[in-house]
């Protein structure tokens, strides 16, 4: 058996038993598309390596083994890249993923029909894998909301396949490619060498590492309002404190604590699920009307913390403002009922080298017992900052 028998072999193999492996992981997660793209491309890396066995040692096999090997890796190269996509919450041009699969097999043939040059057949097909394998790194690299530390490997590996194709595609352009499989001549052959297990490892790295998040986001949001719920809030708590700690120059931070005025009598008016349509529709109003960077978390059944990164006292009080006025304007509709909702807020400031946030949260709790002791739908501001009687009301409107 040839040395090049034994390494379609190997990677034959190995591609089969990742293969299993990374089907128990589609199986688990059966809903998310990208899982199958890719594992649609393990298929066609497996079955593509497979068929290369029968491939002779110089010359070209039969042409429909030919076209069917070939098929099957750009299965592998284009099942990759419209996964990464899909995995990245990003439309598929369909009309691409057709001609990156079927132009470069009707290229080839056409050129067998014309007696073209073996060599330059190949160098169809190679140049054709050089598109998605690159592609699929482009798809890494470019800006994304979501960054994950195991797609770096994807990438890597990706683009080891983009350099050595290039290269390949090069050498047959040149005529410089031996004509042995040995040496690289079939395309391939080449992205089968190339081949790394990390590209493996990488989609179930990323697979993993998404559904952790997924799960640790879910364990952090509150499943009424969407909002962060208390954990979330000790995340980007956390976040921001560290930022402060770093800059010893850091800016200020408001934080705002809301409560949702005589909450329990509309649920006792107008029944329970009345009282959670209530507090959707506030959440969505302060989500709405705060400032890009600032985070709204649901604290506590009627009760919600604001958090204001940079924002002085003045600041935080037109902001505490704007969020008054949204609900005042506008009554809550639910289950056919007008329903008026005010809010009673309470502020606090986190000057710099001052007071942790967790302490300035209850300084705003301290100003927001106040604003529900003295009459309910108003403003007031810790004691600490404005004195006994920093209290800003307006009658409603």
């Amino acid at each position: 058996m040839h040395m090049i028998d034994n390494a379609l072999l190997t990677a034959t193999l190995s591609r089969a038993a990742f293969l299993l492996v990374f089907l128990t992981v589609v199986l688990s997660q059966p809903k998310e598309r990208y899982l199958w793209h890719w594992l649609a491309a393990l298929v066609g890396s497996s079955l593509g390596a497979a068929l290369m066995m029968r491939f002779p040692a110089n010359g070209e096999p039969a042409m429909a083994v030919s076209l069917a090997t070939y098929f099957l890796f750009m299965i592998s190269l284009a099942g990759s890249w419209s996964g990464m996509r899909l995995f990245y919450h990003r439309r598929i041009d369909r009309r691409l993923l057709g001609a990156l699969l079927l132009l470069p097999l009707l290229t080839f043939a056409l050129l067998d029909l014309c007696h073209v040059a073996l060599h330059y057949r190949r160098l169809v097909i190679t140049a054709a894998c050089v598109i998605p394998a690159a592609l699929t790194v482009f798809e890494i690299v470019r800006p994304a909301s979501e960054r994950l530390f195991s797609s770096i490997v994807v990438a890597l590996a990706f683009a080891a396949y983009t350099v050595v194709l290039a290269g390949t595609s090069a050498a047959l352009l040149l005529d410089l490619a031996p004509a042995t499989l040995e040496g690289l001549n079939y395309p391939s052959f080449a992205v089968d060498r190339v081949a790394s297990i990390l590209v493996y490892f990488g989609y179930i790295a990323m697979a993993g590492e998404r559904a952790n998040r997924a799960l640790r986001q879910q364990a952090e949001t509150d499943q009424l309002t969407g909002l962060a719920n208390r954990h979330g809030a000790q995340r980007a708590l956390s976040r921001l404190e560290t930022a402060r700690t770093a800059d010893p120059e850091s800016p200020r931070a408001g934080v705002l604590l809301a409560d949702i005025d005589h909450f329990k009598r509309i649920n006792d008016t107008h029944g329970h699920e009345v009282g959670d349509s209530v507090i959707v529709a506030v959440a969505a109003r302060l989500r709405g009307t705060v400032r890009n960077g600032d985070v709204v978390v649901r604290w506590g059944g009627e009760e919600f913390l604001i958090l204001l990164p940079g924002a002085d006292s003045a600041a935080a009080r037109a902001i505490a403002e704007r969020l008054r006025d949204a609900m005042i304007r506008t009554p809550v509709h639910a289950a056919g009922h007008d329903i008026p909702v005010t809010l009673s807020i309470g502020i606090a400031e986190a000057a710099p080298e001052g007071e942790t946030l967790s302490a300035t949260i209850v300084s705003a709790d301290r100003a927001l017992y106040r604003a529900k002791r003295q009459g309910r739908d108003r403003i007031c501001v810790d004691d600490a900052e404005q004195g006994d009687s920093a209290t800003m009301i307006r009658p409603l409107s």
